[in-house]
């Protein structure tokens, strides 16, 4: 008699890779958020964590003077049940911060590293004309800390 042996995979597959992307928007959340979530600089904390003080801010983005949608899911994982400090739960540019401890200050490029898109000092993905980066209606720095209840406005073109 002739046994074979199969194995099933217990959990989820293993996540891909994080690919930051550069082609133009839309740009939807990644799939494997635990990818990001660690490309980020982030711990992955259960989906249920919500911090000792946790705050949202809302952020908007254009390029080449066009809103781009900020996807629900940016910074979840909901297939390994994980999330990063930073996420957001909507399409409607609402984020949701609920660090570990109040010292924690994620900044405005983590956020576009949980979503998968370069962005540096210079380019939004493929828009390097004009980047600018505004809170509250003051210019910051591109990888400006994320504050309670600020109003961001990321804007670039080609």
């Amino acid at each position: 008699m002739t046994s074979v042996a199969g194995g099933c995979q217990v959990g989820p597959a293993p996540p891909g890779p994080a690919e930051i992307r550069t082609g133009p928007p839309p740009w939807d959340a990644p799939r494997d958020g635990v990818s990001y979530i660690d490309k980020a600089g982030f711990e992955r904390l259960p989906l249920d964590f919500s911090g000792p003080s946790p705050y949202t801010l809302k952020i908007a983005v254009s390029v080449d003077g066009k809103p781009v949608q900020v996807p629900a899911g940016i910074g979840v994982d909901r297939v390994r049940a994980e999330q990063a400090a930073v996420h957001t739960h909507t399409a409607d540019g609402l984020v949701y911060v609920e660090a570990k401890t109040t010292a924690e200050r994620p900044t405005l490029q983590q956020f576009f590293t949980l979503w998968g898109v370069k962005y540096d000092g210079k380019c939004l993905a493929d828009a390097c004309t004009s980047l600018t980066a505004t809170m509250d209606g003051k210019p910051v720095a591109w990888d400006a800390a994320l504050t309670p209840n600020a109003q961001i406005v990321v804007s670039a073109r080609h």
